[in-house]
C-alpha cells in the first residue's frame, strides 16, 4: 500500500550539505547536469569538514519557503558555522529529522534544540535511545551473540576480534527537556509520515536482503549482552518529484542502499529513480560486495548519484566514469 500519490514539481527543492567528510573550494561544477548539482567554489573557503552527516531542505513553492533538516552532523562548531557559511538559518528550521541514533548524525542536537523556534517538529525513531556498539570481527567468521558474551577483552587478547568501541549515547531525558523547556514538539515514530506534499519518510525500512545491513553492529543489552543490529531505528527520506521520478536521500545507508531505495519504490509507488544521494554506508564492504551496488546502480540508473560520508572512496571510485556520479562536498546543492 503506498501512502502518498502526490508529487511536488521540479524545481521546488533543494538539498546542501551542511556538513560532511569532505570540502573542497576546487571541485568545479559539472556541466553534464545543467544546474541541478552545484558546487560551492569559494563559498566554501570557510567550512569544515568533519566524520558527520547534515542536509538542509528547502522547498520552494507558492511564494512560501520551508526549511527542513536531515541530522545535525557530529561537532557541534561544524553545523553552526557551516550554515552560517553557507547561508542558512537554523532558527528557521521548520522540522528535523534524525535518520538514526548515531553520534555523527545526532552531534549538534543538544545545542541545536535551544536555537529552534517554537513549535518546531523533531522527528525521529525511539530506537534511536539504544545503546549501540561496534565489535570488529572477520566478515568470513562472525562470532555468534553466545560467543561474544564470553567478554570482548578475552576475545580480543585470543585475537577473535580486532577491538570494540561502545558508541556514544543519544541521552533521552536531556533531549526530552531541552525539546520540552524550548517548546520544541517531539514525534516519536517508527511509521512513514508525510513532512510536505511529495515528501515522506521512511519509516522502519524493509530488509528484502538481511545480507546488506552493516556488519560488525550491535545492540548492547547488558554488559556482556548483544544482540545483532538490524537498524530498525534508521530513517530515510524520500521526494517524488513530478516527471522525474524518485529521489532517495539517506543518512548511512546501514539497512542497505538497495533495501532503502526498494522500500522507498514499495512505500511510494514511484519506480523510477531520479537520484540517491547520502551515505550508502560501502566503507567496510569487500570489494565484490562493492561491485555489486556499482552493477544494481547501472541498472537502475538513476540522473544523479551522489555517495558522501560513510560511502568510501572504492565506491565512488569504481562510479567516478559513471554519467550520474558526483561529490558531495560541504556546500554542494542539489536543485530537484
Amino acid at each position: 500500500m503506498t501512502i502518498f500519490s502526490d508529487s511536488i514539481e521540479s524545481g521546488k527543492v533543494n538539498l546542501k550539505v551542511l556538513t560532511n567528510n569532505l570540502t573542497s573550494i576546487t571541485i568545479l561544477t559539472e556541466e553534464k547536469f545543467n544546474g541541478k548539482v552545484i558546487q560551492p567554489m569559494l563559498t566554501a573557503n570557510r567550512v569544515v569538514g568533519e566524520h558527520g552527516l547534515s542536509v538542509a531542505i528547502e522547498i520552494h513553492e507558492n511564494d512560501s519557503k520551508h526549511l527542513f533538516l536531515m541530522d545535525t552532523g557530529s561537532l557541534t562548531q561544524s553545523i553552526f558555522e557551516n550554515s552560517k557559511q553557507l547561508g542558512v538559518d537554523l532558527t528557521q528550521v521548520e522540522k528535523l529529522i534524525l535518520t538514526h541514533g548515531h553520534f555523527d548524525h545526532f552531534g549538534g542536537l543538544l545545542t541545536l534544540l535551544p536555537q529552534l523556534k517554537e513549535g518546531t517538529e523533531f522527528i525521529f525513531n525511539p530506537k534511536c535511545y539504544d545503546q549501540t556498539i561496534i565489535i570488529m570481527q572477520d566478515p568470513r567468521n562472525e562470532l555468534s551473540e553466545e560467543e561474544l558474551s564470553l567478554g570482548l577483552r578475552e576475545l580480543e587478547k585470543e585475537g577473535k576480534i580486532r577491538g570494540s568501541k561502545k558508541l556514544p549515547l543519544l541521552n533521552k531525558k536531556m533531549v526530552a527537556d531541552l525539546a520540552a523547556k524550548n517548546n520544541v514538539k517531539m514525534v516519536e515514530t517508527n511509521e512513514p509520515m508525510e513532512l510536505y506534499k511529495g515528501v515522506i519518510t521512511s519509516g522502519a525500512i524493509e530488509l528484502f536482503d538481511p545480507d546488506e545491513v552493516t556488519k560488525n553492529i550491535y545492540l548492547q543489552k547488558g554488559r556482556k549482552e548483544f544482540e545483532e543490529h538490524t537498524f530498525r531505528d534508521e530513517t530515510a527520506l524520500y521526494f517524488n518529484i513530478k516527471d522525474k521520478g524518485l529521489v532517495v536521500l539517506t543518512g548511512c545507508g546501514h539497512c542497505g542502499i538497495q533495501n532503502t531505495i526498494k522500500h522507498g519504490q514499495k512505500l511510494t509507488g514511484v519506480d523510477k529513480i531520479y537520484a540517491v544521494i547520502g551515505g550508502f554506508h560501502e566503507e567496510w564492504n569487500p570489494i565484490e560486495k562493492i561491485k555489486e551496488k556499482v552493477r544494481y546502480f547501472e541498472e537502475i540508473n538513476p540522473e544523479i548519484i551522489c555517495g558522501m560520508h560513510c560511502t568510501g572512496f572504492i565506491f565512488n571510485k569504481l562510479m567516478s566514469d559513471h554519467p550520474a556520479h558526483t561529490l558531495g562536498v560541504v556546500g554542494t546543492e542539489f536543485h530537484l
